[in-house]
């Protein structure tokens, strides 16, 4: 046993739990406050202000560094202070949210778009200074491929391929929902998520998804910071129709098809089945993930709760 998890062999549930929580945020320099350290816990068994009280007891305490109600690591693996880091990442956020909800009102002309909301770092409150607008698309059934590509279509012909502002790598239809990868990085991705338009849609989204309750069982529902409203656009509306019936359902196979190609193309370096994951090209889905965040998440994660003696999260503790 390590000198670290010795001192641990002391610490609650609770403040075992709050440190796990902490270690995955500390991969991204990122501290954390009471709330939204009970909101990330991995169990239900206490309240908000218990949080705060057990970060600044034994043995919690010798390991958290504490300032303006916000905790991390003594030794956080943060190369600059991350509480002021944290800070101007908020005031960096908040510039950005008001950009991502313009550039919402461009998403709600192109066809079948139906839901937009926020991911990644900005749906956490922050945005690092190389850091990108992600967006969640949820497209109309049967449509999604055409979808996507008046999407990215758009991006290259009017923001200049912009990826800072523009940044669409996740769309999913109506009708495929639930989500098939279950771990804590999709799992908190998944509660994070932000509504910009048609909360409604964003609602169902994580009803489908019920599981991530078993991971964060405190996680409540992200506000709304768009347009609750999914109701459609006249200059949609009109859009849509040259792509409705036999002749919308044959362009967007053969879209499907062609982005197969592309993916093919442009990451030949990739085995087949890594492609498969990383540039899901489905009916119902299409992610496009080039560098394996997810998996170099995970790892660095599981890397530090061993570190720490902790068990490897699981979603099956309540």
């Amino acid at each position: 046993m390590t000198p670290i998890q010795l001192l641990l062999s002391g610490a609650t549930a609770l403040q075992r739990d709050i440190l796990s929580a902490l270690l995955y945020f500390d991969i991204f320099g990122h501290p954390l406050s009471s709330a939204e350290l009970y909101r990330f816990l991995p169990s239900n068994s206490t309240s908000q202000d218990q949080v705060a009280e057990a970060c600044r007891r034994p043995p919690l305490s010798h390991l958290l560094r504490e300032k303006d109600g916000l905790f991390c690591l003594a030794n956080s693996a943060a190369q600059s202070d991350p509480f002021l880091r944290r800070r101007m990442n908020e005031r960096r956020a908040r510039k950005f949210l008001t950009i991502a909800r313009t550039v919402t009102v461009l998403f709600r002309c192109i066809p079948f778009v139906r839901g937009v909301m926020i991911s990644g770092e900005l749906s956490k409150g922050v945005l690092s200074a190389d850091g990108d607008i992600d967006y969640v698309i949820i497209t109309a059934p049967r449509r999604l491929w055409v979808s996507r590509t008046l999407c990215i279509a758009f991006k290259k012909l009017f923001l200049f391929n912009s990826k800072k502002f523009f940044c669409v790598n996740h769309f999913v239809s109506e009708d495929n929902l639930p989500v098939e990868e279950h771990n804590v990085y999709t799992a908190l991705e998944l509660i994070t998520l932000r509504p910009l338009h048609n909360s409604k849609l964003h609602q169902k989204y994580l009803s489908a998804n019920s599981w991530v309750h078993a991971w964060f069982p405190n996680a409540g529902v992200a506000e709304s910071i768009g347009s609750s409203s999914g109701s459609q656009n006249i200059l949609q509306l009109m859009a849509e129709i040259p792509f409705r019936g036999r002749l919308g359902d044959l362009l967007d196979r053969r879209l499907l098809e062609f982005w197969k190609r592309v993916w093919d193309r442009r990451y030949p370096h990739l085995s087949p089945d890594q492609r498969r994951r990383l540039f899901r090209s489905e009916k119902g889905i299409s992610t496009a993930y080039a560098g394996d965040f997810l998996t170099r998440i995970l790892l660095e994660y599981e890397k530090r709760l061993k570190h720490y003696g902790l068990g490897q999260r699981n979603g099956a503790h309540d």
